[in-house]
């Protein structure tokens, strides 16, 4: 079905332009508007990148948040996670067939964080190759990972926010979420915890069956009077 398309900003001068350049070559200004989304959908498909932290506050509020990440996720992701065997988290998402993309890896990400990762993201795309072939741009991961819980309880909140400052220099594509207890995380220092925060897209809280987006914003001090 032909849908009528409303560019804001695109003026009377602009739509003359692009009109000339389309008769000139004998197109249909249609087409040219049509193959830009296109190209423009393909290659955002292609670079689609999101590295999230998530921050539960118990038990109940986890197995919530991974039900509805678990049902949300479209057959086109490759659904894999990072994480200890004994965490109720990982326990949770072996019941529902994701793949263990860390494998008997996972204890070597404490001494060699990058070369580990570097391993793990090798792992998941021979398993994208194995599914669709090394064309198959459709597929993309969705990666659930405990490390920064881990990392942050074992050493520090300091060398989790580094550890994601390196992967996000990656830009991975997919969508990769960084899961963690509140508790351990809040442990770290003030400047440790932003950091965390900062090194991530977005982050967001969990608590019982609902979700809040925690949005850390640049302000003038002239903002706390208005």
């Amino acid at each position: 079905m032909v849908k009528d398309l409303f560019v804001r900003g695109f003026d009377e001068k602009l739509h003359a332009k692009t009109t000339q350049i389309a008769t000139n070559d004998r197109i249909t200004l249609a087409s040219i508007v049509t193959d830009a989304i296109d190209k423009w959908i393909k290659n955002y498909e292609k670079n689609k990148h999101k590295h999230n932290l998530i921050l539960y506050s118990d038990q109940i509020s986890l197995k919530k948040l991974l039900n509805e990440i678990d049902r949300l996720a479209p057959n086109n992701w490759l659904k894999a996670y990072c994480g200890p065997a004994n965490h109720t988290g990982i326990q949770i998402l072996n019941k529902r067939k994701w793949y263990d993309a860390a494998g008997n890896h996972y204890n070597e990400f404490f001494a060699k964080p990058q070369e580990t990762a570097i391993k793990v993201l090798d792992t998941i795309n021979s398993r994208i190759e194995d599914r669709g072939g090394s064309n198959n741009m459709d597929l993309l991961p969705l990666i659930i990972t405990f490390l920064v819980e881990d990392i942050s309880r074992e050493e520090s909140v300091k060398k989790a926010a580094g550890v994601c400052g390196w992967y996000e220099g990656k830009s991975v594509p997919g969508i990769t979420y960084c899961i963690a207890n509140t508790r351990t995380v809040l442990a770290g220092s003030f400047d440790d915890l932003f950091e965390l925060f900062n090194v991530h897209n977005a982050v967001f809280l969990t608590k019982s069956n609902k979700i809040y987006r925690l949005r850390i914003d640049d302000e003038h001090f002239y903002s706390l009077l208005i």
